[in-house]
């Protein structure tokens, strides 16, 4: 059949607009990959009590509280991806001798993720829970128990997280888990366990020797002690400290004697942790950050006594340097304690100097040998 010679013309440019349109799309496919966010739910955090008309994420049933001789908090998961793991950050009161325990239930069977949470600090506290996808396979429930009525929780931040490829030391064993908002951390730290003590380590001639074994209430003056052989050539210390108020720095003591300051890091201001609680002055719930340049000056060879107070900041050092003033009023508490020392190696004695002989007329002249540079081994522990 012959077609007349406008039917071409009209079919062609039909036949390049579909092509183009199929050429847009398998570009779209190819590109949509590179360029789509991860599937996985943002961040959501709420606050106790939960109001019974507040909305809740598709993956998080609305909490309950059953009544039970111990306050309870249930919070339904269903996990939006099977390899997706969950961090869980709970801000809360503890209370003196009580505990709060966490446990993930599924089909009547329960495995504990941590037996007690607290820290034995007796104040607000916050700290952050990993649920592996083996932990979680599947749909369950996140389960609260607190001794007493009053459970003493304040917020729950809930984060799904992703397994990604990054670039790390070869040194470093621990999977490094990061959230959006904070700090990466080794993730046995976020186990739900006490952590364990950690031993004194030599890495050349540097050695950090851990202070404290437990978190420790200081605002009316504890005293550490830490021995020494002989005093180190430089030495810094570092701590992570929860409750100082805003306005206000951390003054260390050493030996009965001023030895410096500390201001413990700001968080971001999105940082969860702000809250506005009659019980924390501070505003802040977590644990900041801070370290300073210890004068050797004042290290002795023996037993040398550390202590920490709070000062504000608008004093000069004149009007609050009594070593007497080491209280706080605020509840204030210090953990992972830790002093680094550098012990450089002691000077080599010079080389002993070879008497110069006159060479012979008939004798080559000898070759000089070079001084020895090779740099000397550090001090061993």
């Amino acid at each position: 059949m012959k077609l007349p010679l406008n039917f071409y013309f009209s079919a062609l440019p039909k036949f390049r607009l579909k092509f183009s349109r199929w050429a847009c799309f398998l570009v779209l496919s190819i590109a949509c990959p590179l360029l789509r966010a991860s599937d996985l739910p943002s961040p959501y955090t709420f606050d106790l009590p939960f109001q019974a008309n507040q909305a809740t994420p598709i993956w998080l049933g609305h909490p309950e509280t059953p009544h039970h001789a111990f306050a309870t908090l249930d919070l339904p998961i269903i996990p939006p991806d099977p390899d997706a793991s969950l961090l869980v950050t709970v801000y809360f009161q503890e209370k003196e001798g009580g505990f709060l325990r966490i446990s993930w239930q599924q089909s009547g069977a329960a495995q504990m993720l941590s037996d007690n949470f607290y820290e034995g600090i007796g104040m607000n506290n916050q700290r952050t829970l990993l649920i592996t996808p083996e932990t979680l396979q599947g749909e369950g429930t996140l389960h609260f128990q607190c001794d007493g009525t009053a459970l003493g929780i304040h917020r729950i931040r809930l984060e799904w997280l992703e397994n990604r490829a990054s670039l790390v030391s070869p040194l470093l064993q621990d999977l490094l888990v990061t959230p959006s908002m904070g700090l990466t951390q080794p993730s046995p730290a976020l186990s739900g366990q006490p952590r364990q003590t950690d031993e004194a380590v030599w890495h050349n001639q540097i050695v950090t020797v851990p202070i404290t074994e437990l978190p420790e209430r200081i605002e009316q003056g504890v005293e550490f002690s830490v021995q020494l052989d002989h005093a180190p050539g430089s030495a810094r210390l570092a701590l992570k400290e929860t409750g100082l108020p805003w306005g206000q720095h951390i003054v260390v003591w050493i030996n009965q004697k001023r030895a410096g300051t500390i201001s413990p890091a700001v968080p971001d201001l999105l940082d969860d942790g702000f809250l506005a609680l009659a019980n924390s002055p501070g505003g802040y719930v977590g644990w900041r950050d801070g370290s300073f340049y210890v004068p050797v000056a004042l290290l002795k060879t023996g037993v040398n006594a550390v202590q920490f107070s709070a000062e504000n900041d608008a004093l000069s050092e004149n009007e609050n340097s009594s070593y007497a003033s080491t209280g706080s009023l605020s509840p204030m508490a210090i953990k992972d304690v830790v002093l680094q020392l550098n012990y450089p190696p002691p000077p080599q004695p010079p080389a002993p100097s070879t008497p110069s002989t006159t060479p012979q007329a008939d004798s080559p002249t000898p070759v000089a040998s070079s001084t020895d540079s090779s740099v000397p081994s550090p001090l061993s522990p």
